[in-house]
């Protein structure tokens, strides 16, 4: 039976990667959860990473937390500030230091 990968997977003394095409030697190896039957499989959806949220903080402005809800950087801002801050961070951002990205820092 042929099949491909649509999640990383062992099989054949080796990690078949999504994508993979590969004959099974016995039907029974099959594995709805990783492969599908066929040489082509739709690409699996992956949530998006979404640890850092914009948040309320004191005096009405905004910051950015972590998925533990603890404050990241020193970030203050408006909401939709905060949610771009957040955003930037989801996708990779580094974190800034003291002082930077502050909305009300006069800078």
């Amino acid at each position: 039976m042929e099949v491909t990968a649509t999640d990383r997977g062992f099989y054949g003394g080796g990690i078949k990667e999504p994508g993979d095409t590969f004959i099974l030697d016995d039907e029974a190896h099959f594995s709805e959860s990783w492969m599908v039957e066929g040489k082509e499989a739709k690409p699996r959806k992956r949530p998006k990473y979404t640890g850092y949220v914009a948040a309320r903080g004191a005096a009405g402005k905004f910051v950015v937390k972590d998925a533990a809800g603890q404050m990241v950087g020193s970030f203050t801002g408006t909401k939709a500030e905060a949610e771009t801050e957040a955003a930037r961070l989801n996708d990779g951002g580094e974190i800034n230091g003291a002082g930077s990205n502050t909305a009300n820092d006069g800078a």
